[in-house]
């Protein structure tokens, strides 16, 4: 394991933060070795008592997580600059087991009206059946304070909101956040910590990923994860093991193998994105495009101080003025790109949110989150930028 005291480089934790020492073996290992056993044996029943009730380390069961989990939260940690770090079955059971470990009967979170579908379903259609209160704000400091009442216990944010891309003022509203005293939560899937480290910015406690995307980045394995300071974490997994939400050892095992590519691949799709981003604004078929990139998109200025000119994301939208039928045309006469149900993988996917990710709004919450008819999501992949501006180009024809 790398001393963090040493100061190395985001890529050179990202590939070195997992090793861990194997006995027996005097030689070490390249690539992290998955261990794939669910339970383990013991010398005799006061070992067994020992380590289940954490006298002495040592590993249980799959649930209290494997030593292929220990190295991935490990790294993870490293990357975000946090104490410690968890991590889970799926994106939402990384929020859902989270959020249930900082909130009881009577609580309220406030989270961006501009939020994630299958988030937006478990603060509008699980949490309810808790008692815990759901309340949605514009993503702004002032818009955040307005919403704020005495049973706020927890504000959710996303950076880059899903699936306009609109920038969060994660800044603000961290200072809002620790002026009063409020946990912030922060998902940072789309943005990655190759652009930004929430948990570095004054009023931020938790950052969350859906690991599925960028982390793992092939379209191969399902996760979640959570990054923070050790006692809540602590706290996180407990209810992590009480709820069966760990991640286990295989897709913990993927995510370590695409972790130590994500700089090299993120970097790549940013610079494809802004490309794309920028012939689709000059294409006299489209409405509009959301890619804080641009410079003349009301959040550029935003983004570059948020992102510190790191880049701008990998993911952007487009509108068509012809609604959903213009929509389908151009996404059917893709070639390259091609319609797909997730984004962070090497191949460009599009979808249509009102239609599938944002499904459970009503019209009219979609409508305030800014997701229209004509909407399509774009998440850029590792094609030749050039490759996929003919594609959109060919496929606008069509719209």
């Amino acid at each position: 394991m790398l001393d963090v005291e040493r100061r190395h480089g985001f890529s050179t934790r990202a590939i070195h933060e997992a090793d861990l020492p194997l006995s027996g073996i005097a030689e070490e290992p390249v690539s992290p070795p998955l261990w794939m056993t669910s339970d383990y044996l013991y010398d005799g029943l006061e070992h067994y008592a020992d380590v289940i009730n954490e006298r002495r380390p040592g590993y249980v069961y799959g649930r209290y997580g494997n030593p292929t989990h220990v190295q991935l939260d490990r790294v993870l940690a490293s990357l975000e600059g946090a104490e410690a770090a968890w991590s889970f079955a799926s994106g939402m059971a990384a929020i859902h087991t989270a959020l249930t470990s900082m909130l009881q009967q009577g609580d309220r979170v406030v989270a961006q009206s501009t939020l994630y579908g299958g988030t937006f379903a478990l603060f509008t259609q699980v949490f309810p059946r808790y008692g815990i209160e759901a309340g949605f704000a514009d993503p702004t400091r002032q818009g955040m304070e307005a919403a704020l009442t005495p049973n706020t216990k927890v504000v959710f944010l996303e950076t880059l909101a899903n699936p306009t891309f609109r920038v969060t003022d994660v800044k603000g509203i961290g200072e809002l956040c620790a002026e009063r005293g409020i946990p912030l939560a922060v998902d940072n899937t789309v943005a990655t910590p190759v652009l930004l480290r929430p948990l570095e910015l004054p009023g931020v406690t938790l950052v969350v990923h859906a690991t599925t995307k960028y982390m793992g980045g092939h379209s191969d394995l399902i996760g979640g994860s959570a990054a923070g300071p050790r006692e809540l974490i602590d706290r996180i997994r407990t209810m992590a093991i009480e709820q069966g939400t760990t991640q286990g050892g295989f897709p913990a095992w993927l995510t370590l193998r695409g972790v130590q590519t994500l700089a090299l691949r993120f970097e790549r799709q940013c610079s494809t994105a802004l490309a794309v981003a920028t012939a689709l604004a000059a294409n006299p078929k489209v409405a509009g495009v959301g890619y804080s990139g641009l410079p003349d998109h009301p959040d550029h200025a935003l983004a570059t101080d948020l992102f510190g000119g790191a880049g701008y994301g990998a993911m952007l939208a487009f509108e068509l003025d012809g609604g959903y039928e213009a929509a389908r045309r151009a996404c059917d006469a893709l070639q390259l790109a091609r319609v797909g149900s997730s984004f962070g993988s090497l191949r460009t996917q599009v979808c249509h949110p009102a239609t599938t990710s944002h499904r459970q709004l009503t019209p009219e919450e979609r409508a305030e989150a800014g997701i229209g008819d004509g909407l399509i999501r774009c998440a850029i992949g590792g094609e030749d930028p050039e490759d996929l501006i003919e594609d959109f180009a060919r496929a606008l024809e069509r719209a």
